[in-house]
Protein backbone atom coordinates (compact mmCIF):
# COMPACT_ATOMS: atom_id res chain seq x y z
CA UNK A 1 0.00 0.00 0.00
CA UNK A 2 1.37 3.41 -0.99
CA UNK A 3 1.96 6.02 1.68
CA UNK A 4 1.30 9.77 1.76
CA UNK A 5 2.73 12.49 3.99
CA UNK A 6 0.60 15.64 4.40
CA UNK A 7 2.44 18.88 5.22
CA UNK A 8 -0.47 21.29 5.62
CA UNK A 9 -0.95 24.44 7.71
CA UNK A 10 -4.71 24.06 8.21
CA UNK A 11 -5.08 21.16 10.66
CA UNK A 12 -8.85 20.84 10.08
CA UNK A 13 -8.36 20.58 6.33
CA UNK A 14 -5.46 18.19 6.81
CA UNK A 15 -7.67 15.86 8.90
CA UNK A 16 -10.38 15.91 6.23
CA UNK A 17 -7.88 15.06 3.50
CA UNK A 18 -6.36 12.36 5.69
CA UNK A 19 -9.82 10.78 6.00
CA UNK A 20 -10.44 10.98 2.24
CA UNK A 21 -7.07 9.44 1.41
CA UNK A 22 -7.62 6.64 3.93
CA UNK A 23 -11.00 5.94 2.35
CA UNK A 24 -9.30 5.70 -1.05
CA UNK A 25 -6.90 3.06 0.26
CA UNK A 26 -3.82 5.15 1.01
CA UNK A 27 -1.67 4.88 4.10
CA UNK A 28 -1.52 8.41 5.51
CA UNK A 29 0.74 9.46 8.34
CA UNK A 30 -0.23 12.06 10.92
CA UNK A 31 -0.14 15.44 9.13
CA UNK A 32 2.62 17.95 9.93
CA UNK A 33 2.64 21.73 9.47
CA UNK A 34 6.32 22.69 9.54
CA UNK A 35 9.29 22.30 7.24
CA UNK A 36 11.45 20.82 10.01
CA UNK A 37 8.90 18.17 10.95
CA UNK A 38 8.21 17.32 7.32
CA UNK A 39 11.92 16.88 6.66
CA UNK A 40 12.24 14.72 9.79
CA UNK A 41 9.44 12.48 8.56
CA UNK A 42 10.94 12.29 5.07
CA UNK A 43 14.29 11.17 6.48
CA UNK A 44 12.74 8.68 8.88
CA UNK A 45 10.61 6.90 6.28
CA UNK A 46 10.13 8.46 2.85
CA UNK A 47 6.53 8.28 1.59
CA UNK A 48 5.56 7.57 -1.99
CA UNK A 49 3.98 11.03 -2.26
CA UNK A 50 4.49 14.25 -0.30
CA UNK A 51 1.41 16.49 -0.38
CA UNK A 52 2.40 19.95 0.82
CA UNK A 53 1.29 23.56 1.01
CA UNK A 54 3.43 25.96 -1.00
CA UNK A 55 4.20 27.83 2.22
CA UNK A 56 4.69 26.14 5.59
CA UNK A 57 5.03 27.82 8.99
CA UNK A 58 8.83 27.85 8.89
CA UNK A 59 9.73 27.55 5.23
CA UNK A 60 8.54 27.09 1.66
CA UNK A 61 8.06 24.05 -0.50
CA UNK A 62 11.21 25.03 -2.40
CA UNK A 63 13.27 24.17 0.67
CA UNK A 64 11.55 20.80 0.94
CA UNK A 65 12.19 20.01 -2.72
CA UNK A 66 15.84 21.01 -2.33
CA UNK A 67 16.10 18.76 0.73
CA UNK A 68 14.64 15.88 -1.26
CA UNK A 69 17.09 16.46 -4.11
CA UNK A 70 20.04 16.46 -1.71
CA UNK A 71 18.96 13.74 0.71
CA UNK A 72 19.97 10.06 0.97
CA UNK A 73 16.69 8.74 -0.43
CA UNK A 74 16.28 5.11 -1.43
CA UNK A 75 13.21 5.95 -3.52
CA UNK A 76 11.90 8.89 -5.52
CA UNK A 77 9.41 10.87 -3.43
CA UNK A 78 6.74 12.42 -5.65
CA UNK A 79 5.81 15.99 -4.67
CA UNK A 80 2.23 17.28 -5.06
CA UNK A 81 1.88 20.93 -4.07
CA UNK A 82 -1.35 22.57 -2.89
CA UNK A 83 -2.39 25.99 -4.15
CA UNK A 84 -5.40 28.29 -3.95
CA UNK A 85 -4.61 29.96 -7.26
CA UNK A 86 -2.89 28.76 -10.41
CA UNK A 87 -1.26 32.20 -10.77
CA UNK A 88 0.70 32.00 -7.50
CA UNK A 89 4.34 32.80 -8.44
CA UNK A 90 5.57 30.22 -5.94
CA UNK A 91 3.69 27.50 -7.85
CA UNK A 92 5.81 28.09 -10.94
CA UNK A 93 8.92 28.22 -8.74
CA UNK A 94 7.97 24.87 -7.20
CA UNK A 95 7.47 23.25 -10.61
CA UNK A 96 10.82 24.63 -11.77
CA UNK A 97 12.51 23.30 -8.64
CA UNK A 98 11.20 19.78 -9.22
CA UNK A 99 7.61 19.47 -7.96
CA UNK A 100 5.74 16.80 -9.89
CA UNK A 101 2.17 18.05 -9.82
CA UNK A 102 -0.20 20.52 -8.17
CA UNK A 103 -3.74 20.50 -6.80
CA UNK A 104 -6.21 23.39 -6.68
CA UNK A 105 -7.75 23.33 -3.21
CA UNK A 106 -10.46 25.92 -4.01
CA UNK A 107 -13.88 24.28 -4.34
CA UNK A 108 -12.30 20.83 -4.53
CA UNK A 109 -14.81 17.97 -4.42
CA UNK A 110 -14.52 15.05 -1.93
CA UNK A 111 -12.11 12.47 -3.28
CA UNK A 112 -10.48 14.90 -5.72
CA UNK A 113 -7.19 15.04 -3.81
CA UNK A 114 -6.98 11.25 -3.67
CA UNK A 115 -7.47 11.11 -7.44
CA UNK A 116 -4.74 13.72 -7.97
CA UNK A 117 -2.35 11.81 -5.70
CA UNK A 118 -2.99 8.68 -7.78
CA UNK A 119 -2.39 10.57 -11.03
CA UNK A 120 0.84 12.00 -9.59
CA UNK A 121 2.13 8.56 -8.71
CA UNK A 122 1.13 7.30 -12.15
CA UNK A 123 3.25 10.00 -13.81
CA UNK A 124 0.64 12.64 -14.57
CA UNK A 125 0.51 16.38 -13.89
CA UNK A 126 -1.98 19.22 -14.03
CA UNK A 127 -1.40 22.48 -15.85
CA UNK A 128 -2.99 25.93 -16.09
CA UNK A 129 -3.12 28.45 -18.97
CA UNK A 130 -0.70 30.77 -17.12
CA UNK A 131 1.86 27.97 -16.74
CA UNK A 132 1.40 26.84 -20.35
CA UNK A 133 2.12 30.36 -21.57
CA UNK A 134 5.28 30.60 -19.47
CA UNK A 135 6.44 27.24 -20.79
CA UNK A 136 5.91 28.40 -24.36
CA UNK A 137 8.05 31.45 -23.59
CA UNK A 138 10.69 29.31 -21.88
CA UNK A 139 11.05 26.96 -24.83
CA UNK A 140 10.80 29.91 -27.27
CA UNK A 141 8.32 28.02 -29.43
CA UNK A 142 7.30 31.04 -31.48
CA UNK A 143 10.79 32.51 -31.74
CA UNK A 144 12.36 30.05 -34.17
CA UNK A 145 11.66 29.23 -37.78
CA UNK A 146 10.01 25.79 -38.27
CA UNK A 147 12.89 24.38 -40.30
CA UNK A 148 15.49 25.51 -37.78
CA UNK A 149 13.39 24.18 -34.91
CA UNK A 150 13.12 20.76 -36.58
CA UNK A 151 16.92 20.48 -36.86
CA UNK A 152 17.45 21.62 -33.26
CA UNK A 153 14.82 19.22 -31.92
CA UNK A 154 16.56 16.24 -33.51
CA UNK A 155 19.76 16.97 -31.59
CA UNK A 156 18.29 18.26 -28.32
CA UNK A 157 16.57 15.76 -25.98
CA UNK A 158 15.21 18.69 -23.94
CA UNK A 159 13.41 20.25 -26.90
CA UNK A 160 9.64 19.87 -27.14
CA UNK A 161 8.11 17.60 -29.75
CA UNK A 162 5.62 18.98 -32.24
CA UNK A 163 2.82 17.31 -30.28
CA UNK A 164 3.98 18.87 -27.01
CA UNK A 165 4.13 22.32 -28.64
CA UNK A 166 0.59 21.94 -29.94
CA UNK A 167 -0.64 20.77 -26.55
CA UNK A 168 0.87 23.79 -24.80
CA UNK A 169 -0.56 26.22 -27.33
CA UNK A 170 -4.07 24.84 -26.87
CA UNK A 171 -3.76 24.79 -23.09
CA UNK A 172 -2.40 28.34 -23.08
CA UNK A 173 -5.66 29.68 -24.51
CA UNK A 174 -7.76 27.95 -21.87
CA UNK A 175 -8.67 24.59 -23.39
CA UNK A 176 -9.02 21.84 -20.78
CA UNK A 177 -7.06 18.59 -20.73
CA UNK A 178 -10.26 16.55 -20.42
CA UNK A 179 -11.76 18.20 -23.53
CA UNK A 180 -8.54 17.79 -25.51
CA UNK A 181 -8.35 14.12 -24.53
CA UNK A 182 -11.92 13.56 -25.72
CA UNK A 183 -11.16 15.37 -28.99
CA UNK A 184 -8.06 13.23 -29.56
CA UNK A 185 -9.78 10.01 -28.49
CA UNK A 186 -7.28 9.26 -25.72
CA UNK A 187 -7.53 8.89 -21.96
CA UNK A 188 -6.99 12.11 -19.96
CA UNK A 189 -4.09 10.40 -18.17
CA UNK A 190 -2.21 10.18 -21.47
CA UNK A 191 -2.27 13.98 -21.72
CA UNK A 192 -1.39 14.52 -18.05
CA UNK A 193 1.62 12.26 -18.67
CA UNK A 194 2.66 14.49 -21.59
CA UNK A 195 2.42 17.51 -19.29
CA UNK A 196 4.65 15.76 -16.76
CA UNK A 197 7.21 15.10 -19.50
CA UNK A 198 7.18 18.80 -20.41
CA UNK A 199 7.77 19.73 -16.77
CA UNK A 200 10.70 17.32 -16.62
CA UNK A 201 12.26 18.85 -19.73
CA UNK A 202 11.90 22.31 -18.18
CA UNK A 203 13.47 21.13 -14.90
CA UNK A 204 16.37 19.38 -16.64
CA UNK A 205 17.02 22.41 -18.87
CA UNK A 206 17.06 24.75 -15.88
CA UNK A 207 19.47 22.49 -14.00
CA UNK A 208 21.68 22.45 -17.07
CA UNK A 209 22.10 26.20 -16.79
CA UNK A 210 19.16 27.92 -18.48
CA UNK A 211 17.69 31.03 -16.88
CA UNK A 212 14.73 30.57 -14.56
CA UNK A 213 11.30 31.49 -15.87
CA UNK A 214 10.46 34.98 -14.62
Amino acid sequence: MKSVLLAVNDTTQASAWQHDLHAAGWTVRDPVCSFLEARRQLVRQPPAVLVTDLRLLDGSVIELIQALCGGPWTQRVQVLVLTTTEADPLLLDALQAGADNFFMVTDAQPGALAAQVLDTLAGGAAIAPFIARRLLEHFAISGREPARRAVEDLSNPLALTAGECTLLRRLSIGERLADLAQHEGVRPRELTARVRTIYRKMQWALRAGDLRLA
